[in-house]
């Protein structure tokens, strides 16, 4: 008797924790391609509480299997619903998953910025040496991702001497930040803003650098250096 429930509990055992794995599967496909450095803390709560949920199935030898597909069931349909109204709603989207920030503006730091996500010097310091960067001073721009990642833009005089030796020594561009302007077919106001231009001289110089209307474009990129580039809503 005791070995048939010994045996019971361990095909138990074996079926909770394949379905647990089944469900973990499930969870990174409703997150889509992302690389671990793109996971949000809004993702790391998904898998949590997943986690949680496997957790207890497996230790809890009372919980009924059909308990534990309602719960991975349930979870999985409100991660999907969660992930899909955020596509479509950009306001639900910042509040739930935040926005990149500009931290570093032409070689200024954001201090607004950083006491909002809880940031000093040093984290700032050791962000950057991520990337092979051991200057404050090599620093033009630098967002703050959802991911907590910093990506950078450097001063042109600040990287690889081959870039400087391929022209004379002041002869280069100076790199410049490239906002988005257009995302998802809605005008970026903030963003307009930041650059210090207004939805006027957004449709008139777009149609003049693209030929495309605002009104036509999925997104639309301007640097400037090199400019719009746009794609139109049906390509």
């Amino acid at each position: 008797m005791e070995k048939g429930e010994t045996m019971e509990d361990m095909l138990t055992y074996v079926v909770k924790l394949t379905t647990g794995l089944i469900g973990v599967i499930i969870v990174i496909r409703l997150l889509g391609k992302k690389e671990m450095a793109q996971i949000t803390p809004l993702d790391f709560v998904y898998a949590l509480i997943l986690g949680s949920v496997i957790e207890e199935a497996l230790y809890e030898t009372t919980m009924p299997f059909y308990e534990m597909l309602f719960a991975l069931a349930y979870w999985g349909l409100l991660i999907y619903v969660i992930e899909k109204f955020a596509l479509k709603n950009e306001r639900f989207r910042r509040v739930m998953k935040g926005k990149p920030e500009l931290l570093i503006n032409d070689g200024i730091i954001d201090v607004k910025v950083m006491d909002r996500n809880n940031m000093d010097v040093d984290e700032v310091r050791e962000l950057l040496r991520m990337q092979r960067i051991f200057s404050l001073k090599s620093v033009k721009y630098a967002v703050l991702e959802n991911s907590g990642m910093l990506s950078v833009i450097q001063y042109a005089s600040e990287e690889p001497a081959l870039r400087r030796e391929l022209k004379d020594d002041d002869d280069y561009d100076e790199n410049e930040i490239t906002y988005l302007f257009v995302d998802a077919g809605k005008i970026e106001y903030e963003a307009l803003e930041r650059a210090g231009f207004d939805e006027e001289w957004l449709r008139e110089k777009l149609k003049e650098d693209t030929e495309y209307d605002v009104d036509d474009v999925y997104f639309a990129e301007w640097n400037k250096n090199t400019g719009f580039f746009a794609q139109g809503k049906h390509k």
